[in-house]
């Protein structure tokens, strides 16, 4: 009885019970103060009544039963596996900057302390072929870094005695704006009331650069209007209808939005035709977006339209078979609409229209609104006896949805004997030993990937009585029934066995093993 108080205390899957009663249900096992255990992992030996028959039994390891998989990572006097604190992040690298070295940083804390090795492009970077190569804890350091010879995919992978995880991806590229051709450019000529374009050719340049074009001299700049254009897209400048007061010298002047780098092309010159002025005609879409227009999920889009014609044409837009959003706006006298904080009802198909008083002219273009892959499900660190299954799951959203791999200490598992891999859920049958280590959940669409990480031990001990001892003594009342506990922790889970002096015990009428 003093047993059965005590029951609360401890783990239910350890209990391996015995009892003795007499022939007749005592007064205390039949109140309604007896003590109710519905845990369904607790294990019995000598249960008094049939319904207390059938509960499975299950064994862990001390530590999971005293540890959650996070506590258990905090305590510092329990080992376990890497897990990142820092990723490496994409690095944009201006290549006139005077700091000669980029750092991708990555942090890992574990037990024993991780060791780090680097990937580019999948393959892993030996520091002793480059001089300008360093490891400094977990951070990656290339001095002199060149666009040739170190641009790619950058990956992490730190690991220690229980395995090894694979960090994101990081790309490293680099900014830089070359310079226009020297070659100078042609004169363009038209007749007053045409319309024209005059190209921009950015020269090399990464990333995005911002357009701009001068008129005649620095610093008077092209003011846009209902008349005047410049593609963010190519840099052209459009002038759906000239005048004489157009007449004079262009120059394209792009700035680079990384390095804030400036560089201004040969002027071109535009004249005016002197064999008549053009009459009216209708609307020509000389740019318009893409027929297919992808955007990420909160962010801006900009789609832009703008036409020839004289008179000027006046752009509207719509978006078929629906509205558009009440949060867009319209940019450069209606030749751009941009839709902040883009979400997925915001997708269609949207349309420009172009209209004088000579005709109108369209066109439609589909708007697709991606989302990243999230995780709704990740995988938790697990404990395991030998020959136990192993079901891990790990979920996530995205558009396009999310495939998934599946990683063991950084390198790519695949089904076979045992292991059954299908999309997100990871099967193995009857673990062992060669099966303890990192593993890692990639799910990723054509826009990004996520790595979700656990660790998988498997327990291997010898029965042992010390956190459970059995009593040397009971005393119990003549009569009454008797609960001997049996809770020894091991793995796998040990054999239990009852013996009353040299002779085993044998179930009967009073006593249940």
């Amino acid at each position: 009885t003093e047993y059965s108080g005590a029951l609360p205390n401890f783990p239910a899957s350890y209990a391996a019970l015995l009892r003795i009663k007499k022939s007749s249900s005592s007064s205390l096992f039949g109140s309604k103060t007896r003590p109710r255990y519905s845990n369904p992992l607790l294990g019995t030996l000598g249960v008094s009544s049939p319904s207390w028959r059938g509960a499975a039994q299950h064994y862990y390891s001390p530590i999971n039963l005293y540890h959650s998989s996070d506590a258990f990572k905090q305590d510092e006097s329990v080992d376990y596996g890497p897990v990142f604190v820092q990723e490496p992040d994409d690095i944009i690298f201006p290549t006139d900057s005077d700091e000669k070295k980029v750092a991708l940083n990555c942090e890992a804390r574990g037990s024993p302390v991780p060791n780090y090795r680097w990937l580019r492009n999948g393959t892993e970077i030996e520091l002793e072929s480059d001089y300008r190569y360093s490891l400094v804890d977990g951070t990656f350091i290339i001095s002199n870094p060149s666009e040739a010879k170190d641009f790619g995919h950058y990956q992490c992978l730190a690991a220690n005695t229980f395995g090894s995880i694979l960090s994101r991806e990081a790309i490293l590229q680099f900014a830089y704006l070359g310079n226009f051709s020297g070659r100078t450019r042609s004169a363009v000529s038209v007749r007053e009331g045409q319309g024209v374009v005059l190209m921009c050719s950015p020269p090399p340049h990464s990333p995005e650069i911002i357009y701009s074009w001068v008129f005649n001299e620095f610093p008077s700049f092209v003011a846009e209007d209902s008349r005047r254009f410049i593609s963010r897209e190519t840099g052209n400048l459009y002038i759906s209808k000239v005048q004489s007061s157009d007449v004079g010298s262009y120059i394209c002047l792009v700035k680079n939005t990384v390095t804030n780098a400036r560089v201004l092309s040969p002027p071109t010159p535009l004249t005016l035709r002197n064999d008549g002025v053009m009459g009216e005609y209708e609307p020509k879409i000389e740019v318009h977006f893409p027929f297919m227009v992808t955007a990420a999920k909160g962010t801006t889009v900009k789609m832009e339209c703008f036409a020839l014609g004289n008179p000027v044409p006046t752009i509207t837009w719509m978006k078929v078979n629906g509205y558009i959003p009440s949060k867009a706006r319209l940019r450069k006298s209606q030749a751009v609409l941009e839709i902040p904080n883009v979400q997925l009802d915001d997708a269609g198909l949207y349309e420009c229209r172009a209209e004088n008083s000579r005709g109108k002219n369209s066109f439609r273009g589909q708007l697709q609104v991606y989302t990243y892959p999230h995780w709704v499900e990740k995988l938790n660190d697990t404990q395991l006896d030998s020959g136990s299954p192993l079901r891990w799951e790990c979920k996530s959203t995205g558009k396009p949805r999310p495939t998934y791999r599946w990683l063991k200490n950084g390198v790519p598992l695949l089904p076979q004997n045992r292991i059954e891999v299908v999309n997100g859920l990871l099967m193995i049958h009857s673990v062992n030993q060669s099966d303890a280590g990192m593993y890692q959940c990639l799910a990723e669409n054509k826009y990004g990937a996520i790595y979700a990480s656990a660790e998988l031990k498997i327990l291997a001990s010898a029965p042992t009585f010390v956190l459970n001892q059995l009593k040397k003594t009971i005393i119990v009342t003549k009569g009454q029934e008797v609960i001997i506990q049996c809770k020894p922790q091991g793995s796998p889970k040990p054999t239990i066995s009852w013996k009353k002096g040299d002779k085993a015990v044998r179930e009967n009428k009073r006593l249940e093993v």
